[in-house]
């Protein structure tokens, strides 16, 4: 059944490549390749974790993949693509030369890191080495510890900074006219760095580094000369992933986990997609009818939802899943929490869980993908690269409906006031205007 499975994801990874035609940053096409990578981890850990792919762990997760890209299908009639027609557009010509705030964002960032990470050291830090302060801290979270609303909320703006940031760095790279320095452009980018270790939430930097890398891979693709530069986007991206690998394992030291970085990898790659296999073989439980994949929401809203004369109780569901472990037969300790996203669509509502929800996600994703290749940069690229994380993370843990929060609407808003505040609405460059007349022209 391993052998099956891993050869249906391959069809099905090479389907993807073919319909995104053959571009690495579509989302049914990074779907895929993330699922396709992590269930490779799970059979390069199979002896260790004595993985026994099942049946219904091969339905589940084909119907997923399928009915995302039927999803994709659709919802790609509704908002086409860009024009076949090619026109290339510099950072000048799209409009984006501007004057940049670099000094002004430093002070800002440093000055709300700092009350941001004094908050959490006052509260929380205890005593003992940096280590020891930071598993304090961590420990204190997942009980259920925040520093508050006006805290969160410097920490919201201290991360819309260092994303702005790294979007005006790879404009400065590709750009001949550009003299903003990138000591300044880097320097919030290194104070968001900083903050990520004492919040001790891995996943933040984890988002940051997805979206830092299809942001550079649009903008290569944007402004290379080569008719396939996939090779090289390849080879560029494998090296960052290195690097953010080693990084992710050191965060992870630093708040005293003990694994080695192999094992740390295999847990948080593997772990989803086999917890999956484990849990989906003898599954019979009732459905939560959206509970489990809305749990966050609702706990947000739960007070609104009150007014509104629902009666609804969340507070008592907890933050993360229920840990699997075990000791398989080699004698590996195995305990792990993290799960793919097919566990609360299932939850929720059945096998039909996996055709509703990831047919929305596939549609969902289309149209992002979509109006981000008819604007050559521009606010559109932002929010495609600052949502692709759920893709990734999908074999791992749900992270789209999951984070469906208050705190994900004030994230969306903070981006959303740092970009505009400097950039302000674009308006579109004389060049591409005359090439859109001239294709529509061509139409007539």
């Amino acid at each position: 059944m391993a052998v099956v499975a891993l050869t249906i994801l391959l069809c099905l990874l090479l389907a993807a490549f073919l319909y995104g035609k053959r571009n690495l940053l579509s989302p049914w096409f990074l779907l895929c390749l993330a699922i396709t990578a992590c269930y490779c981890i799970v059979l390069f850990n199979s002896k260790k974790w004595d993985v026994d792919i099942n049946v219904n762990f091969i339905i589940y997760v084909s119907t997923a993949l399928i009915f995302w890209w039927a999803g994709d299908l659709a919802f790609g009639q509704i908002l086409p693509s860009a024009p076949k027609t090619r026109v290339r557009v510099s950072p000048e010509e799209a409009g984006l030369k501007t004057k940049y705030p670099a000094t002004l964002f430093i002070v800002l960032s440093a000055a709300l890191a700092f009350i941001y990470v004094f908050k959490l050291l006052s509260d929380v830090g205890g005593y003992g080495s940096l280590s020891e302060k930071l598993r304090h801290i961590y420990d204190s979270v997942v009980n259920g510890y925040t520093p508050g609303f006006f805290y969160s909320q410097m920490l919201e703006a201290v991360v819309a900074i260092a994303y702005v940031n790294t979007y005006r760095l790879f404009q400065r790279m590709y750009s001949r006219r550009d003299r903003v320095s990138i000591i300044k452009l880097l320097i919030p980018v290194i104070i968001f760095m900083v903050t990520v270790l004492f919040t001790t939430d891995r996943n933040i930097f984890l988002r940051y580094a997805f979206y830092a890398i299809t942001l550079y891979v649009m903008f290569y693709m944007a402004n290379t000369k080569k008719r396939n530069p996939n090779l090289s986007i390849v080879l560029r991206v494998v090296l960052m992933m290195a690097g953010i690998l080693l990084l992710f394992f050191l965060l992870g030291k630093a708040k005293r986990y003990s694994s080695n970085l192999l094992n740390s990898l295999s847990i948080y790659g593997g772990s989803g997609l086999n917890n999956f296999n484990i849990w989906i073989k003898n599954y019979n439980g009732e459905m939560m009818l959206g509970n489990s994949t809305l749990a966050t929401f609702f706990r947000s809203f739960e007070g609104i939802l009150r007014t509104l004369g629902f009666k609804v109780d969340f507070g008592t569901v907890a933050r993360f899943d229920e840990v699997i472990s075990y000791t398989s037969s080699t004698g590996y300790i195995y305990i792990s929490n993290v799960y793919t996203a097919l566990k609360p669509f299932v939850e929720d509502f059945g096998y039909l869980g996996v055709i509703i929800l990831p047919f929305l996600l596939g549609g969902f994703y289309r149209c992002l993908f979509n109006n981000a290749l008819r604007h050559k940069y521009g606010f559109s690229w932002v929010l495609y690269c600052m949502l692709i994380y759920p893709i990734i993370f999908f074999p791992i843990a749900e992270q789209l409906f999951g984070r469906f929060s208050l705190s994900f609407l004030y994230e969306l808003f903070w981006m959303a006031v740092v970009y505009y505040g400097v950039y302000g609405v674009r308006k579109k460059s004389a060049k591409s205007q005359k090439a859109k007349k001239e294709i529509n022209y061509g139409k007539g």
